[in-house]
Parts: C-alpha cells; structure tokens; sequence
C-alpha cells in the first residue's frame, strides 16, 4: 500500500509541475496575486486561520502552516496518506484527518497523539467525484468525525481518549463534517442519511432518508457541509435536492430541487434567512429564502461549484473553474478571474465529465480571498 502511495504521489507531483508551467506562461500578469504557495498535490482542503497562520493540507500527504500574509512556510508535517478534509483548531493544538487516521499536532508541527478512526484498506476516493473526507468539529472540548466505514467517533480533544462511537444503519462512507447543536450531533452518510444522536450518549435521537423523496442509479450521498440556523438544518448531495429540517424532530421543513435535475454539491452558507449554495454539471449558484426554500437568484458559472461560499455584507466568493465575486442581492456577476484549465475532459460512455479548478472553499484575509487549487497551489488573491 506505501509502494502504491508513493507512486500515486510521485505521477501527481508531474501531473502538477506540468499544470504550474502552464499557468506561469498562460497568464502572466500577477497584478491580482498577493502570493501563492506550490505543494506537490492537489488541494481539496479549505484554509483555516488562526493568530496569522493558514493550516492546511494537500493530497501530497503534507500538512502545512503557512505565514497568512507572506505565503511563507513555517512548518512542514509529513503524514503517510493524502489529506481531504480540513482541518480545525482547539487550543493550542490543530487537527486533521489522513488515510483513516486522525491526527493532533501542537502548533510548531509537533505530533501530540494519533488515533485509528477505522480498520481496512484507505478508500480516498470512492468514485471520481468523491474529493473532501468527513473533517473534525470541536464543540466543548470533544471532537467529531466521520469515518468509511459508516461510524461517528469522539474523541476528547487534549488526550485523544474515544468519547463516543455510533454506527449508520447502511454502514457506508460518512464524507460529511459533524455539527453540534441543542445537544445533538447531525451527520449525514453516502447512503443519504442524516442522523442525529445524543452528543453524550451516542443513542439515536431521529433520522432523516432522502430516498424517500426519490433515488437514482447512484447513491443519494450526502457531501455538502451542514450548516444550522434558526433551528433547522439545510444540507444537499447527490439527491439533487437542497433540505431544511427541523433540528430538534428531524421532520423536513421544506426541499429545493435541481432545475436539471443534477446535484447540488457545493456547500450551503446560511446568511440573513438567505441559503446560498452551488451545484454540479447545471452550474448554477443559488439564494434561496432560507424558510420558504423559494429561489430568490440563480446565476450561472462556467463550472461546477463543489465549495462554500466566502461572503461579506455585499459579495459572495465562490470557485469554480473561475473565481467569482457575486453580487449578494441581485446575483449580477461582478468580476470574474479566469485560472488556466487544470483537468482534461473525460468521457463515462455518452456523459462528458469537465472537473473544476477548485474544490477549496475560499476564505477572506486582510483583504484577500485565499483557498486551495486542483493545480496543487494555495493561492492568496488580492480582494477583487
């Protein structure tokens, strides 16, 4: 499994020397760029910051901590697989998942403790569109995640001891992050099912398949980030269908379906009672009323979008094959910064499948836009 690893990190380590020739010489003009930072993977992970410092990792199976302002690297941690999920802070010591193990460092890099989330073969991808793993959330000390083998975990954050374990009824792949609210903890599995336990005993408080709204060849996997507000959770995936439930019972307030159709896999961001979240091959971003679930705006991007939105008080910024800035009120494209194309077009029978150039979600910095690119980049981009 190392040989293969190594291998596997060595092609993309070509794969992104070749792209990062090509995106110097096609575009030269750097006006918009405040810095970036090359790693040799690719970067599905969203950038978290704390005191100056952007912690992220990559699928060269490097974690990194990253001078926010300069793109200088301070240190350096080599784990044994690639990392897709991001990472969270508690205290003094961040965290992150890597080939089924979750990791603890203090923050000069140093391993605080290491823990085995499941048993069996690392499954990084279990189809072609399948790029972010479940990442921790730390709530009062205890931190949440999901596993490939369909079970949610705690441990407490300082000592790494296992808090709690609950197992999904399918037992298949959680790529979701966790939340915690009125004392439960939601999630949802590649089955398209969300469930919420007791965050202290583990017993299950109530569920939610999607399938009961209607299924397709594939699974209804749930993959966005859940956000909660007012009381309600909204999440999507692959069941075409954007959902608000009532937190405490599980009963569903209402559901956005796809125009087309398709999936609704970007990330949902609640702000203001507006739900703005991105989609698949249909390209769309969209705000919808966040108690009605009525579409306020639709506008469309050259791609699909697979993270959350940045937003302030008046633009929203979102990647796709692009970075966006969006109007927040009326959906008008404001700017638009084109990134050369990093993935070939591949054919599944009579399907044409076009990968964006991002799946990093961006975050805003001292007036910059930073996220991670599939060209194995770490970008920080002047705010446009």
């Amino acid at each position: 499994m190392r040989t293969f690893s190594a291998i596997f990190i060595f092609c993309l380590y070509l794969t992104v020397f070749a792209t990062e020739l090509f995106s110097q010489a096609s575009d030269g003009n750097t006006e918009w760029l405040e810095w970036k930072h090359q790693t040799t993977g690719l970067v599905y992970a969203t950038p978290v910051i704390s005191d100056g410092t952007l912690y992220i990792g990559s699928t060269d199976s490097i974690f990194y901590a990253i001078e926010a302002s300069s793109g200088k690297v301070k240190w350096r941690y080599h784990s044994e697989n690639t990392i897709q999920s991001s990472a969270a802070l508690h205290k003094k010591l961040i965290f992150f998942e890597s080939g089924n193990h979750l990791v603890a460092l203090n923050l000069k890099g140093k391993l605080k403790w290491e823990r085995d989330l499941c048993e069996g073969e690392v499954r990084n991808q279990i189809d072609p569109w399948d790029y972010h793993h479940s990442s921790p959330y730390i709530h009062d000390g205890t931190i949440y995640i999901g596993t490939q083998n369909g079970i949610l975990l705690s441990f407490d954050a300082m000592s790494g001891e296992q808090v709690l374990r609950c197992q999904t009824i399918s037992e298949q792949v959680i790529r979701t992050t966790p939340v915690v609210s009125g004392g439960l903890v939601i999630y949802g599995d590649w089955d398209g099912v969300l469930y919420a336990n007791d965050k202290s005993t583990g017993a299950l408080a109530w569920k939610y398949d999607t399938k009961l709204d209607g299924s397709y060849p594939w699974p209804n996997s749930i993959l966005t980030q859940l956000v909660v507000a007012d009381e309600s959770v909204y999440f999507a995936g692959k069941s075409n269908r954007l959902y608000s439930l009532d937190i405490r019972t599980g009963k569903k307030n209402w559901h956005y379906s796809s125009p087309t159709d398709q999936w609704l896999i970007g990330g949902p961001v609640v702000k203001k009672g507006v739900v703005y979240l991105g989609s698949s091959d249909q390209k769309l971003f969209h705000a919808i009323d966040a108690f009605s679930g009525k579409v306020i705006w639709i506008a469309e991007l050259d791609c699909r979008i697979w993270g959350s939105a940045a937003i302030n008080e008046e633009r929203i910024y979102i990647g796709s094959n692009s970075l966006y800035v969006i109007d927040k009120d009326s959906g008008s494209i404001l700017k638009q910064h084109e990134f050369p194309q990093v993935h070939e077009a591949k054919k599944y029978g009579e399907y044409t499948d076009r990968t964006a150039n991002f799946h990093s979600s961006p975050v805003l910095y001292d007036g910059m836009i930073i996220l991670g690119s599939d060209d194995g980049c770490v970008y920080a981009i002047k705010e446009l």
